[in-house]
């Protein structure tokens, strides 16, 4: 998530000596697929060509142990280097300079443009056409949609029986919104590329939380709009405040109604540990939703639906880092596969099972899990599904990869909402 636009800085910045060729080692099944990798590259705006490494042959060949890792190769085919996890930029441009001042006294450099490098125009909107949208929710007689790819937030006249949305406002400029919350009376939108909390008012989006930077390591409490925060992805509001996962820093967070950010959960590390709340690990939090006085959060990296209840982390199903599938069950026995947004209700808690293409059902009592009834529980009527919601006696899903929202009606069929 963080290391994109890393490189896509010194790709700029070092435009006449500088190639990069992306190698895609999928962690989860869904991610081995070289169409959908395409889908992901148009979605994140990578312009560099990237290599399906279903096999992980080259990344056993270098030796690789962690995503993300990034090679300085030179002109001649040399590893000069190796490194892990998020860098440095300045850092970085230091050695890729090194290596040029080098490569220029050997005469080995050719200079110009990347000619491995494609344009990748950013999808025009077009009225309520939507490009990768991830959530959707229901808020008064308005439908909001978070229309990821084009980088805006749609306010909608709903109907909810014909299931037909005019666009009454388009919010662009977003920078890839993703949760979406009505608090106190407004609007709120998680803005995961820009790094902050919008409140989406009548002048347009204005932010309430972080500074627009990526917060290198750790985020502090305090003074919201003063801190940078590290990928927020989902909101709920809760009697104390708006709840944020922040994604980034596997962490979840609240903002209060006097503007101040204070930790709820999850110490920074990634993992899956319950217990008490400020000792727990998570593992990239995407989606939360309250449930009284219960917070319901999809932990993405664990494959894992947990809550937070009383000052301490429990994991409803899930069970590590690399336990992913597609099995049904209770407890233990359930595998879902990067599941990415929840909704919770009644003891009910719908699950957005993203890259197994379904939705789930979850008994938040008993654990059990089984598909949703009808065609969303069925693998193939969905692609990737980002995002659900309840409306009344129908769920809202983001069917994030056909570019489209659904409504799962109470006798479990689908009905695609039309937008005008």
């Amino acid at each position: 998530m963080h290391v994109l636009p890393r490189v896509g800085e010194l790709h700029e910045r070092f435009a006449d000596v500088l190639s990069v060729v992306g190698v895609h080692a999928g962690k989860y099944p869904a991610e081995r697929h070289t169409d959908r990798i395409a889908e992901a590259c148009e979605r994140l705006g990578v312009r560099h060509p990237v290599v399906n490494d279903r096999q992980f042959r080259i990344w056993h060949d270098w030796g690789v142990h962690a995503w993300p890792t990034v090679a300085l190769v030179d002109p001649e085919g040399y590893a000069i280097g190796v490194q892990s996890g998020e860098f440095d930029v300045d850092a970085m441009a230091g050695a890729i300079e090194a290596v040029v001042d080098r490569a220029r006294e050997r005469g080995s450099l050719r200079l110009g443009p990347d000619p491995f490098a494609a344009a990748a125009p950013r999808a025009a909107a077009d009225g309520g056409r939507l490009h990768f949208p991830t959530r959707a929710i229901v808020a008064g007689e308005r439908l909001w949609v978070a229309d990821t790819g084009h980088g805006r937030v749609l306010k909608c006249a709903w109907e909810p029986e014909a299931a037909r949305a005019e666009v009454l406002v388009a919010h662009d400029g977003i920078d890839e919104p993703r949760g979406l919350c009505e608090w106190r009376g407004a609007m709120h939108v998680a803005e995961r590329r820009g790094h902050r909390v919008l409140r989406v008012g009548s002048d347009g989006p204005e932010p309430v939380a972080g500074t627009g930077r990526l917060a290198e390591w750790r985020i502090d409490g305090g003074d919201a709009l003063a801190r940078d925060l590290r990928s927020p992805w989902g909101l709920a509001a809760t009697p104390g405040g708006l709840a944020i996962a922040m994604a980034g820093s596997h962490q979840l967070w609240l903002l209060g109604q006097d503007g101040s950010l204070r930790l709820l959960a999850g110490t920074g590390g990634e993992a899956i540990e319950d217990g008490a709340a400020a000792g727990a690990l998570l593992a990239q939090p995407t989606g939360v939703s309250a449930m009284g006085e219960t917070l319901v959060f999809a932990d993405s990296e664990s494959s894992a639906v947990r809550e937070l209840d009383g000052g301490q982390v429990r994991t409803l199903v899930g069970t590590g880092l690399f336990d992913f599938g597609d099995r049904d069950g209770v407890g233990d026995e359930v595998l879902l596969q990067h599941c990415e947004d929840v909704a919770a209700r009644g003891g009910r808690v719908a699950v957005a099972d993203t890259y197994n293409d379904r939705i789930k059902l979850l008994d938040a009592s008993s654990r059990e899990c089984r598909p949703w009834p009808g065609a969303a529980g069925e693998s193939g009527a969905l692609r990737e599904p980002g995002g659900v919601a309840f409306s009344g006696e129908r769920l809202l899903v983001a069917d994030t990869g056909n570019h489209r929202i659904v409504t799962v009606e109470p006798d479990g069929s689908l009905r695609e909402v039309v937008f005008a």
